[in-house]
């Protein structure tokens, strides 16, 4: 049965902030030429035919729309006497609508580099990291001043001369995999943390375990900078930063998100083996750490297939999909377009068309509270370190999330409400209140993770788990035995056999699961 209705508003209430009560937003990224053709009446017009809270504009770091006076941010070549970012928020404000910087911070130009080397990242060599397809640009090191002391000074700057209503960093922090970096800020970080950098990024080196965990205090640092200097203009800016981009998210999202008032997932569409639940899959990770805090996920209007077309329309049907996924997950969609001078515009309809029905309907999607009884472990160290295809540790049986993607698709053909819990939230005052917990996988866990599901299942909890669950600790040290064997009723005989690279299973006697197998003594063996 569904909790008390009270209890529900009462528990998902949202915050009184601009953001708090955010329903749509959207996003233009303007082109270095953008400056020479852009309407931005035109673009505020159409902002707003959305219906939109907010729109993120383009506004500095490593290319700057505006005026600025800050040594080494680049301003657009083609910008001369126009301030485009300035008039882009003017348009906007005059029709209700807030503003946000989008702020790029990770590469910056040649002429920063040769002033400030200590910005920027370094390979074992000492050589520089220029940007794949823009070789022009250079990858900078967030443990270095350029995160610390240059981006403060931008954003300060961005304060003073305009109502930004905050600044949103595009693909910071990363949800990736960590680079190991040899610029000189970060030898001495490793050199403090007690040798030097690696050669790979392995979670079974006990240094890079220590470096893990200063990259993620160092995001939290950074995440409270920015966010303060957001807030020099007015108690109600926000800083957002790039949490999520689908659910292989090697940082830990539970940590972070005590920083975060804003979470936002960029996870614009899906291509190659990308699942079509993969949008609505985002949204229950970022809920299961924000408990009930804003959550956007961009929903990229052009085709972002293999290859990308970055300048072509998305097909409408899969458009209105992911922004039906986005809202459908309780994310706020964020809306998005490359260049403020389409020759493509097929797109505008299909966002103008949701955007205003989901206006006409958002009474429909607030306040809302899961009524789910069933969950689903997020196991996001087992997703950050369990073995890859490219490890070098050779336990590979599958990507690390094969198995949560399997529980996951059962459930939805089954039709069952459920929730994600992430890891860092297995206590009981948050497991109490489903009936059945399913864990898929989740290989690594803490002592105290496995104290908490024990105690879930000794109080009444009912309990799925498979293949290697509890078989390691947080870092992936192997345990003589399951550390919940005596939940499971089962031991661990030895170490896991396969995958096999050809084997059959015989048909020795008849069996219902069997039906439908005629002709046939032979069956495909398992692939583990």
């Amino acid at each position: 049965m569904p909790p008390d209705s009270a209890d529900i508003v009462q528990a998902n209430t949202p915050s009184r902030s601009w953001y708090g009560t955010m329903r749509r937003c959207g996003q233009i990224n303007f082109n270095e030429r953008d400056p020479l053709t852009m309407n931005t009446e035109a673009w505020a017009d159409y902002w707003a035919s959305l219906k939109v809270d907010a729109v993120l504009l383009n506004c500095g770091g490593i290319l700057a729309f505006y005026p600025t006076q800050v040594p080494y941010h680049r301003r657009s070549q083609f910008l001369g006497t126009r301030d485009l970012f300035g008039e882009m928020v003017a348009a906007v404000k005059q029709r209700g609508i807030r503003a946000v910087a989008r702020m790029d911070c990770n590469f910056a130009y040649e002429d920063a580099w040769k002033a400030h080397p200590e910005w920027f990242e370094r390979n074992s060599d000492g050589s520089s990291r220029p940007h794949l397809e823009s070789p022009w640009l250079f990858s900078t090191c967030m443990f270095g001043s350029y995160f610390s002391e240059q981006m403060p000074a931008i954003y300060r700057e961005i304060n003073q001369r305009y109502a930004v209503d905050g600044f949103f960093t595009n693909g910071w922090p990363s949800t990736g995999a960590l680079r190991v970096c040899y610029c000189e800020n970060c030898c001495r970080l490793y050199e403090k943390l007690g040798g030097a950098p690696p050669a790979e990024t392995d979670a079974s080196n006990p240094l890079y375990r220590r470096y893990y965990q200063a990259h993620q205090d160092r995001v939290l640092e950074l995440w409270r900078l920015w966010d303060s200097i957001a807030r020099e203009r007015s108690a109600e800016s926000v800083y957002v930063g790039n949490l999520g981009g689908g659910i292989d998210t090697i940082k830990d999202l539970e940590p972070l998100s005590h920083a975060a008032a804003w979470f936002n997932a960029d996870h614009q569409g899906r291509s190659g083996e990308t699942p079509i639940w993969n949008c609505a899959q985002q949204g229950r990770v970022a809920q299961s750490v924000m408990q009930g805090r804003t959550i956007t996920n961009v929903a990229g209007a052009y085709s972002n297939a293999q290859p990308s077309w970055r300048h072509v329309s998305k097909a409408p049907a899969e458009l209105t999909l992911w922004l039906a996924q986005t809202t459908a997950s309780g994310m706020v969609p964020w809306f998005h377009w490359l260049g403020g001078s389409p020759e493509d515009n097929r797109w505008r309809e299909v966002g103008r068309s949701f955007f205003t029905w989901l206006a006409a309907n958002e009474t429909h999607f607030c306040n809302r509270s899961s009524i789910a009884e069933l969950a689903v472990l997020y196991p996001q160290r087992t997703v950050a370190f369990y073995p890859r295809p490219d490890s070098r540790r050779p336990r590979y049986r599958g990507g690390p999330v094969d198995y949560l993607q399997g529980i996951y698709y059962a459930l939805l053909e089954g039709r069952f409400l459920f929730d994600f819990v992430h890891e860092g939230n297995l206590d009981v005052a948050n497991l109490k209140k489903y009936r059945a917990l399913l864990l898929p996988n989740a290989a690594y866990l803490r002592d105290a993770q496995c104290e908490a599901i024990r105690q879930y299942v000794h109080e009444g909890g009912s309990l799925l788990a498979t293949f290697e669950t509890s078989r390691y600790n947080e870092w992936g040290d192997p345990r003589s035995d399951f550390e919940l064997a005596d939940v499971f009723g089962v031991h661990a005989a030895g170490e896991v056999v396969g995958p096999q690279g050809n084997s059959y299973a015989r048909i020795e006697r008849p069996h219902p699961v069997l039906q439908g197998f005629h002709g046939t003594a032979l069956l495909p063996g398992a692939e583990s």
